[in-house]
C-alpha cells in the first residue's frame, strides 16, 4: 500500500501509515483515520490477499469496489486535494438508483479508470457532509 501511504503524506497527513493485518481466510485488511481535508477521515483497504490487483477502497462511508492496487493513491489524492489531478478527478452528483431512489454518487477518475459509489441522500436534520465531501459536490 505504498502509494496509499505516499498520497498520505503528499496531502499532509502527520502519520501516513496504514495498519495492516490479516483479517481470515486469506484476506487482508489496513486502515487508516485522522485528519485530512479540514475533515476526521477513516479509510480501509481490503482485498482477498496481500498482493490483489484490486481491492475495495473505504472513504469514511463511501465504498468503491475493484479498486486497482495501483489506482489507490490517485483516487485518495483525486478526492481529498478536492482538484483534479492530471489524469483525473473527483465529483459528488445527486442520482438515482433503481430510477426512483434518490442518491448520492462519488465518482472518481484515476488514469483511464473510472470508479463509482453511491449512497441514499441524508435525512433531514443528519449530521451535514464532512468538508472533503462538500468540496467535492457539484452545485445543483
Amino acid at each position: 500500500m505504498s502509494g496509499a501511504q505516499a498520497a498520505l503524506r503528499g496531502l499532509g497527513a502527520g502519520r501516513a501509515t496504514l495498519d495492516e493485518r490479516p483479517a481470515g481466510r486469506g484476506h487482508w485488511f489496513a486502515d487508516w483515520s485522522g485528519g485530512l481535508a479540514g475533515s476526521d477521515v477513516y479509510i480501509a483497504v481490503m482485498g482477498k490477499s496481500a498482493s490483489a490487483r484490486k481491492v475495495r477502497l473505504v472513504l469514511d462511508d463511501w465504498i468503491l469496489e475493484d479498486v486497482a492496487v495501483g489506482h489507490v493513491g490517485d483516487v485518495l489524492t483525486a478526492v481529498f486535494s478536492g482538484a483534479p489531478g492530471p489524469d483525473g478527478g473527483a465529483e459528488i452528483r445527486r442520482g438515482r438508483a433503481l430510477l426512483v431512489l434518490p442518491v448520492r454518487v462519488l465518482r472518481v477518475r484515476a488514469g483511464r479508470a473510472r470508479y463509482s459509489a453511491t449512497k441514499r441522500l441524508p435525512e433531514e436534520g443528519a449530521a451535514p457532509p464532512a468538508p472533503w465531501e462538500r468540496a467535492l459536490t457539484a452545485d445543483e
